[in-house]
């Protein structure tokens, strides 16, 4: 799902814009999963850059504004290494992060924001069984320990890195609920 040799190709000849990065334009059905997602999440952070200047002085200067402009531009900082692993020949993003994330932007484009927050919050935590209390009382391991899966990990707690653009693609979520609207029944209110 990362691409190789025909992804890195297809890339080059199209240029992309923007550096060279392939933000420059919306991302395309064709693309490969990581240069969607990329394309779809740095678009979502040049338009809320533009909403963000847009605003009056007043606004700007006030203590939510800079509120505001500070988390815009720690959620592009926090996004820049999901980026650059998206880039990467072969791509560097974990497959079920990829495929995840996938899956929150196409349900994002549909305006499934309700959806979309279940799948953040399976790529988040995941669907594994938290050991509560006590785990290790005697000399026998818990037997629920066997039911622990890789699709089941909490992506979040694996590192800072990853802890990190996790929680940036939750405010670009949240952002685009904001932006673009839909019927409440499929939003996160």
């Amino acid at each position: 799902p990362c691409g190789g040799r025909a992804a890195k190709k297809r890339r080059r000849e199209e240029g992309g814009g923007g550096g060279g990065d392939g933000g420059g334009r919306r991302p395309k059905a064709s693309d490969p999963d990581e240069i969607y997602v990329m394309r779809y999440f740095k678009r979502l952070l040049r338009e809320w850059e533009a909403d963000l200047s847009a605003r009056p002085e007043a606004e700007r200067a006030s203590p939510a504004g800079r509120q505001a402009a500070l988390m815009h531009s720690q959620c592009r900082d926090y996004l820049k290494p999901f980026f650059r692993m998206c880039k990467a020949v072969p791509c560097a993003v974990p497959p079920d992060i990829l495929t995840s994330t996938r899956a929150i932007v196409r349900l994002m484009e549909e305006r499934e924001y309700l959806k979309a927050s279940d799948a953040y919050i399976k790529l988040s935590i995941g669907n594994s069984p938290w050991p509560i209390g006590v785990t290790s009382v005697g000399i026998h391991d818990r037997a629920a320990r066997t039911r622990l899966h890789d699709n089941k990990v909490a992506h979040v707690l694996n590192d800072e890195l990853q802890r990190k653009y996790i929680t940036s693609i939750k405010r670009l979520m949240t952002y685009a609920q904001q932006k673009y609207p839909t019927d409440p029944s499929k939003m996160l209110l």
